[in-house]
């Protein structure tokens, strides 16, 4: 019998005995949710969606900046890399270590030319000293032309990670966001701040840092429609990057993010101590040659960690052992669920461990609190139920699950007991970095 992974298998070997060994491409942006607040024009990313498949229920393994970069660049959950938090001189977080596979090394391994091009956020390390070829970093449209430029110059396979800011710059219109013109068909948010009532208390603290004038309806229009405008900015470098690809039929392209953001949602912008759908779902969307690529849109849950096993099934690159992800085109349908977590920014721990079902999502605060919200009956999270007479088998069910994944405590919570409280850094909130 034909199974997915033997036809794959086949498929792929069928085109390396053609000569045909894909190129693999990577772009990743920079704080995009997959739920976007209106209609933006992004061509490039239509296109490969209609070359690809698209995953509506892709998740970030931590919704912060280099935790997730970890588990992109590893297949391997944050918890497992080390890196738990932010990396960098106003974090606690310890940076990926260089002994550590990453796409870069396995790649290189199998003779493939690799270049990182644009943000790393990994540590003081380069991507050099994690199997890259070649590294450059700048300003988003140099990055994607600097990219390209290596692209063209390859002559054997290669593998190329673009890593493009936006739209991480959310945090600092030029001129404020009450100057950004609003665009047609953005949507206000669902929720308001009255909702975070239901919530943990510090969320609320959080929601209090932002700028009042994003704590009104029209403010937070203001808000989304820049986020927007920065969204089409990120396909325009996607369109430098791709135009510079002699076969894009053959070329295994994978778009996606590191983490979402808030978008106004329950008066809660950028990021921070909360695990919302806005900025735990991400996109991803894989593109390929046909042999190897299922067209269309699919929703079984998936996350970060299944990025770095599916591109080398796809290239048929030896897979690392013992990894937290699995090749996506193979394993359709495989989990009912979602492990997700959160540790701390900046100085402060704040543990948060999430479940995620198709149907139910329990987020448990070590600190105390917990949200069980119905996602079929309540998708905007708009009605907490837990501790609800209701729901009690549903949360418990949920809970034994959540304590028997949850891992180990990691040195920095060990070190750094005690629970998260937020303090202003700016006007804007104490979430900038990363």
């Amino acid at each position: 019998m034909l199974t997915r992974r033997t036809f794959v298998g086949t498929a792929t070997g069928a085109l390396l005995a053609a000569g045909k060994r894909p190129n693999v491409l990577v772009v990743m942006s920079d704080q995009e949710s997959a739920r976007l607040p209106g209609p933006a024009n992004l061509p490039n990313r239509q296109w490969l969606q209609s070359t690809g498949v698209t995953f509506r229920s892709a998740f970030c393994n931590t919704p912060q900046c280099s935790p997730a970069r970890s588990a992109l660049l590893t297949g391997l959950k944050p918890n497992r890399t080390g890196v738990v938090t932010n990396v960098d001189n106003t974090s606690l977080g310890k940076p990926l270590p260089p002994s550590m596979p990453t796409i870069g090394t396995v790649f290189q391994k199998a003779g493939y030319s690799t270049g990182y091009f644009g943000k790393w956020h990994l540590g003081d390390r380069g991507p050099e000293q994690f199997g890259f070829d070649t590294a450059s970093a700048g300003k988003d449209d140099a990055v994607a032309a600097h990219a390209a430029t290596w692209i063209k110059q390859q002559t054997g396979p290669w593998l190329a990670w673009v890593s493009i800011l936006n739209p991480h710059d959310i945090y600092a219109p030029p001129d404020g966001y009450e100057a950004v013109p609003l665009r047609p068909g953005v949507r206000p948010p669902f929720s308001t701040a009255e909702n975070l009532k239901s919530k943990p208390p510090d969320q609320a603290t959080f929601a209090r840092q932002t700028s009042s004038k994003l704590r009104t309806p029209d403010g937070w229009l203001h808000y989304r429609s820049y986020y927007l405008n920065l969204v089409e900015k990120v396909d325009v470098n996607l369109g430098t990057v791709l135009g510079a690809v002699p076969d894009l039929n053959s070329t295994v392209i994978a778009y996606t993010t590191d983490h979402g953001d808030g978008l106004g949602e329950h008066g809660l912008g950028f990021k921070g101590p909360f695990m919302d759908e806005e900025l735990l779902n991400i996109p991803l969307v894989i593109s390929g040659p046909k042999e190897l690529v299922d067209r269309g849109e699919r929703t079984d849950l998936v996350y970060q960690a299944d990025l770095l096993p599916t591109l080398c099934a796809m290239a048929s690159v030896p897979v690392p052992k013992d990894l937290s992800g699995v090749d996506l085109m193979s394993k359709r349908n495989a989990r009912d669920a979602v492990f997700l977590e959160y540790v701390g920014q900046q100085h402060k721990i704040y543990p948060i461990r999430t479940i995620r079902t198709d149907r139910w999502k329990l987020n448990a605060y070590d600190s105390g609190p917990r949200e069980l919200y119905d996602l079929k009956a309540d998708p905007q999270e708009l009605n907490n139920l837990a501790g609800a007479p209701r729901s009690h088998e549903t949360q418990s069910a949920l809970q034994q699950r959540l304590d028997d994944w949850r891992p180990s405590i990691t040195e920095l919570e060990r070190r750094s007991p005690g629970r998260y409280l937020l303090k202003p850094t700016n006007g804007q909130g104490a979430n900038q970095a990363g």
